[in-house]
């Protein structure tokens, strides 16, 4: 991840293209730093070459990464050339004067003709390349030099491939160093700098300067200065030395003389990093000098506002779901620099280690949460960004109603499945039975647009309409409370599960039973019965629990009259348990169905004895059944046993007897015969469970049936921007057009409804997943679970979740796709409970700040003591929960579970 060290500066050097002066500039900015002294304000030494020599300035370390061509040739020997006190190194080197991925396959063909047989020999990774750069940056810091400044010389130009052939500026980006730009002062070097630089800003790079050499006659830099100064406040330098022309420009021309050219280029840096005496000044008098002392403000600014900003955030931001009295110190808040793949790049807040060290202000740290659970390809992708970037140069925002667009429609046709015959549940969550896409911004309002669907479609089947208009404006006045024989208008209500949670605008939260998100807010009132879910549990190595808790003693008592299967059996309270030998047979609903599973008829007697308690004797109408298919969230990742939720949907659409009584609370009526949905209308919020987060496309792969209304958000638009859509059949569909009149409509929308960036970033998301699909990563994962083409399986260790559970202080452990969740035991339990804390301390400071910094997080550590990385993680009251990314790496995966088995060791022994 990125670095920042006190004493050590730190830059890259990005050429616009090959042959702008890269090399020489470089070496410069390394002459000028060694000479010029530390809080310097005047011009600089006069002899730029002595003043190095004597070390008057900062230490230098100079590093290529890669460089290809003769050793006679190479950038290091350049620069150790002119500046015998830099420490440089080369990390990889090609002989080929070619790109470095040609080079790199011109040496394999090499050595294999060389030893005709024998292993292949190989390039090395993106991961290894890059971990190797930045342990070298890490040595540098670790010298404990006063102050040190360590240039990072790329090859060739912004986009020139590394030895993977990946692009330099994409293999670099972990790193996320401050970057200098070197400008083309050619022709067509306007167009080749902009370019460069606009590809280092969609990448997430700090471009801090832009050097070119003078072009007084294509005036490069005059037009740079001004567009670089209005655009983006960089400034721009146009720097020269004295050349063969007698001009302050260009290096002069390489001389065949070996002692001759060595003289003129040493004439030629005196010059270019003095800059032109004052009497021949014209604007850039300060030479490189000046670049120096630009770029040490810039990194004395950049560790001043991140000390800031902590402080800054505590006085003016206001934090959901946090209270702002349990934050006090600045210590507690998460000054996040960066972020790359799974991990932030985190300012570290601790006092500095007594020893000195070599560890950075800033330091790795495992997402843990998937930035509340939006992360599905690691932060940043640069697909994801350049899809964003297009959408929003194409578009910006369009307008939807009554329109399209090119994004928009393709996703939705996705979504449903209806743009190729190769559609299915596995790929499209809409399959079969989507007809219409609803876009709003996020998961909260798309529940409140799945409920207005549901509740308006229960509505117009079931509601009592008066016979004429003119029946209707007679009866008014006495269904008002107060007349004489009047009463309260219908309320329509909705059936889910305790411990859900559909988000935070007023109407899901109506949705929701009272909990500590909801009773505090005045206007909220629960309309609705909740049925307790009975949830799947790992609490050993080789068996998986079912555990179903009733709170109401009676209830808990009129069950244990009902005909219990001999298998059940009755815990202490009113807690019933029963085991299976594995998650794969849990998660077989299909099977458990088929082999009539003691479970099938105590679950649809109980439910369907509490619907007709519910509707004939409490008089009550339900409008939808709302489910977080398999794990509810927020709640507490309750993993629900699914054959209960399958029962529950197959019931409620086998009542529709019950559903449709118009005149509680008498005992028999006349169910509606109708098309479409039966019972009442279904809606499953995959905001969470949904696209790929469990393993499935969709829960309903894995429950067996469909619902009636989806809806999707988060991973959707790859933790991006902020996007949702509510999938609808075409009967839910139809209740809104039955007719000419608006009011008839869905009156519900957005300004930015089906805005073309989310819609852009969501057809990308869902390409990569695709690819991600058939990758050995997952084909691994699905296979140490035995999962089959169609069982449940998780990127999680199944032995990491085995040890977990035989933890002194852990109550049961379960693992399901991309989450993994822990449930510390703790009388109080829920959302307020405490119990996580001491966990959380020893996830976040799990790597002392003496330890090294890592470029990449993926090494594997040497012991259990030393741990490449810390954590961030979000407890849900007594629970514990990682999640990851579909694409992150095994290495990754494997640590954390270390690190979260030894946190959870250490804190609750």
């Amino acid at each position: 991840m990125a670095h920042l060290y006190p004493h050590l500066r730190l830059h890259q050097v990005f050429g616009a293209n090959t042959d702008v002066g890269k090399t020489i500039f470089t070496t410069a900015l390394c002459l000028a730093s060694s000479a010029l002294p530390l809080g310097s304000t005047s011009a600089g030494p006069e002899d730029v070459f002595a003043a190095s020599a004597q070390g008057l300035g900062e230490r230098v370390h100079y590093l290529k990464p890669v460089s290809t061509g003769a050793l006679t040739d190479a950038d290091d020997a350049h620069v150790s050339r002119y500046v015998p006190r830099a420490q440089y190194k080369t990390l990889y080197r090609f002989t080929e004067p070619v790109s470095p991925h040609l080079a790199v396959e011109l040496e394999r063909r090499a050595k294999l003709a060389e030893r005709e047989t024998g292993q292949e020999p190989a390039p090395p990774s993106d991961e290894e390349f890059v971990r190797d750069v930045g342990n070298w940056i890490h040595a540098a810091a670790a010298a404990q030099h006063e102050g040190a400044v360590a240039y990072v010389e790329t090859a060739g130009g912004v986009h020139s491939p590394g030895p993977s052939g990946l692009s330099q500026s994409h293999l670099l980006r972990p790193l996320r160093m401050p970057t200098v730009l070197v400008g083309s002062a050619e022709l067509g070097g306007i167009s080749t700098t902009r370019s460069a630089f606009e590809s280092l800003l969609v990448a997430g790079y700090d471009v801090e300067a832009v050097l070119l050499f003078p072009s007084p006659r294509y005036g490069n830099v005059e037009y740079l200065r001004k567009f670089f100064a209005d655009e983006h406040n960089i400034p721009v330098f146009g720097l020269g030395g004295p050349n063969d022309s007698h001009t302050y420009g260009p290096p002069p021309t390489r001389n065949v003389d070996s002692a001759a050219d060595r003289a003129a280029m040493a004439r030629f840096y005196q010059g270019l990093v003095r800059g032109r005496t004052p009497e021949s000044a014209e604007e850039s008098a300060d030479g490189v000098y000046g670049v120096v002392r630009h770029l040490r403000s810039r990194h004395a600014a950049r560790i001043r506002e991140l000390g800031s900003m902590a402080q800054r955030t505590r006085d003016t931001c206001w934090w959901p779901f946090t209270q702002h009295q349990l934050t006090r110190t600045n210590a507690e808040v998460n000054v996040i620099d960066s972020a790359y793949g799974d991990f932030f790049s985190m300012l570290d807040q601790r006092p500095a280690n007594s020893s000195g060290g070599g560890g950075g202000l800033l330091q790795p740290v495992f997402d843990g949460s998937a930035s509340w659970w939006t992360q599905c390809l690691g932060h940043a992708p640069q697909r994801l960004v350049t899809a964003a970037a297009h959408a929003a140069g194409r578009y910006g925002h369009v307008l939807f109603p009554n329109g399209t667009h090119e994004p928009a429609l393709q996703l939705a046709e996705q979504l449903t499945g209806k743009t190729t015959a190769e559609a299915s549940l596995q790929t499209n969550p809409g399959y079969a039975w989507a007809d219409r896409v609803f876009f709003s911004d996020d998961g909260s309002t798309g529940m409140e647009v799945a409920l207005k669907m549901a509740l308006q479609a229960s509505i117009a089947r079931y509601g009592v309409q008066a016979s004429s208009d003119r029946a209707a404006e007679k009866a008014k006045p006495g269904q008002q409370p107060g007349y004489r024989g009047g009463r309260p208008k219908q309320e329509w209500e909705v059936l889910g599960l305790k411990g859900s949670y559909h988000g935070d605008t007023i109407g899901a939260m109506d949705a929701c039973e009272p909990s500590v998100y909801s009773e505090a807010v005045h206007w909220y009132r629960g309309r609705g019965f909740w049925f307790d879910p009975p949830t799947v549990e790992q609490r050993s190595a080789g068996s998986v629990t079912i555990s179903l808790q009733v709170a109401d003693r009676d209830l808990a008592d009129r069950m244990r009259t009902l005909h219990l299967p001999n298998e059940l059996k009755g815990a202490e309270g009113a807690v019933f348990e029963r085991t299976y030998s594995s998650m794969q047979e849990v998660y077989d609903v299909e099977a458990r169905l088929k082999a009539n599973d003691p479970l099938v008829q105590f679950y649809t007697d109980s439910i369907r004895d509490t619907l007709r308690r519910l509707t004939k004797e409490q008089g009550r109408k339900f409008g939808a059944l709302v489910l977080e298919p398999l794990v509810m969230g927020a709640g507490g990742m309750v993993f629900v046993d699914p054959l209960f939720q399958r029962v529950l949907i197959d019931t409620c659409r086998a009542s529709q007897d019950l559903f449709s009584l118009t005149d509680p609370p008498l005992s028999s009526s006349t169910a509606v015969a109708a098309e479409g949905w039966q019972g009442i209308p279904v809606i499953f919020d995959e905001v969470f469970a949904g696209l790929y987060r469990l393993g499935a496309c969709t829960t309903a792969s894995v429950l067996g049936t469909t619902p009636d209304i989806s809806v999707l958000a988060k991973i959707l638009t790859g933790g991006m921007v902020p996007m949702s859509v509510t999938l609808a059949s075409s009967a839910i569909f139809d209740v809104f057009n039955r007719s000419d009149s608006k009011v008839d409509a869905l009156l519900h929308g957005h300004s930015y409804t089906a805005h073309p960036i989310g819609c852009a970033v969501a057809i990308e998301t869902l390409s990569a997943i695709e690819t991600l699909k058939q990758s050995s990563d997952w084909k691994q994962a699905r296979a140490q679970w035995q999962a089959g083409e169609k069982g449940v399986w998780s990127f999680w260790s199944k032995d990491a979740v085995e040890e977990l559970t035989a933890l002194e202080g852990v109550d049961h452990a379960v693992a399901m796709g991309c989450v993994l969740k822990v449930a510390i035991k703790d009388n109080q339990g829920g959302y307020t409970s405490t119990a996580a804390v001491d966990v959380l301390k020893k996830l976040r400071y799990a790597k002392s700040a003496s330890q090294g910094h890592p470029s990449v997080p993926t090494q594997q550590p040497e012991d259990e003591e030393t741990l490449p990385y810390n954590v961030h993680a979000r407890p849900l009251g007594n629970v514990i929960y990682l999640m990851s990314s579909l694409n992150t790496p095994p290495s990754v995966l494997r640590t954390s579970e270390r690190v979260l088995h030894n946190a959870l060791r250490s804190a609750t022994s």
